[in-house]
């Protein structure tokens, strides 16, 4: 008769590092100025000190191709680069009421990803954005930036921390 299993714990997430950025630069990449919505944008930390190694993974409602990993419509990948600057080019997908893109943060330092959300200027009335504070909403919203597109930083913590989301 066999001994039944004992459930094991729930262990605890580990920070990814110490050197992220090192497999992350050649892995992927976001940067098609071909595509309709292009956001760029800074990670700080709380102090405002840029996170040049970051990942970000944006997944694109609705979206049916134009993807970085085949098999996986609308996921695309990109990474910080030095001061913390990233760029995503991504399909404006027409989904009514849903981000330009549902936004996962990975870092060196943080024990678990972060979920977002970044919206465009125009998006204002999505159901998502409304459940967040009026107050933090900016947060989530890329303005149009100078020459095109659109700008959107990522704070961590800190008084003007990005809004992240929790799905547990």
């Amino acid at each position: 008769m066999s001994q039944p299993t004992p459930s094991l714990p729930i262990t605890t997430s580990q920070t990814i590092g110490p050197f992220p950025h090192e497999g992350w630069r050649w892995a992927f990449d976001a940067h098609d100025d071909t595509r309709a919505v292009q956001i760029r944008g800074r990670i700080v930390d709380g102090a405002g000190a840029p996170v040049d190694d970051a990942l970000i993974e944006a997944w694109v409602p609705g979206a049916t191709s134009g993807t970085v990993l085949p098999g996986l419509p609308g996921l695309f990948r990109t990474h910080a680069v030095e001061g913390g600057a990233f760029r995503l080019c991504l399909p404006k997908h027409g989904v009514a009421g849903e981000p330009a893109a549902y936004v996962t943060l990975f870092a060196r330092g943080l024990t678990k990803h972060q979920f977002t959300a970044v919206f465009l200027a125009d998006q204002t009335d999505a159901p998502l954005l409304a459940q967040v504070p009026a107050e933090r909403r900016a947060t989530l919203v890329a303005k149009p930036g100078e020459g095109g597109g659109h700008v959107w930083d990522v704070v961590l913590q800190g008084p003007s921390e990005t809004v992240f989301f929790d799905y547990s």
